[in-house]
């Protein structure tokens, strides 16, 4: 999802952070996909590989599903310039109905003029 520079501070990429994980939680993973892509798709349908990637999680932690309405806690850390163009990563840990957590991380890179937001990778937390 293209950003604009105004939404690079803390509290506009929690904002992003928690949208993601509402997303996510509500099953809206097409909408999400749309929105954010998936940079970890490797090959795979944006969509197709949330829904494979979160199965996994679930299968590794024995879980069904992730809690819903809930308020997120998200965690942001900026970067100095770089050559990979990697602004921030906001990292936000979403319980499961179980009590296991999950991590959806959204990577906030450049192109120079141009700011996106993509989700990089949902995991089990350890």
């Amino acid at each position: 999802m293209q950003i604009i520079n105004s939404q690079i501070d803390d509290a506009a990429l929690k904002a992003i952070g928690r949208d993601v994980a509402h997303l996510l939680c509500a099953g809206e993973v097409d909408a999400l996909a749309a929105r954010f892509g998936y940079a970890v798709a490797l090959g795979r349908g944006p969509a197709t590989a949330i829904r494979e990637d979160l199965a996994e999680c679930f299968g590794q932690v024995g879980a069904i599903g992730l809690a819903r309405n809930l308020e997120f806690g998200c965690d942001v850390k900026f970067f100095a310039p770089n050559s990979s163009n990697l602004l921030a990563i906001v990292e936000c840990v979403i319980p499961a109905l179980n009590g296991a957590d999950v991590l959806v991380e959204i990577a906030v890179t450049s192109d120079g003029s141009n700011r996106y937001a993509t989700l990089e990778q949902i995991s089990v937390v350890n």
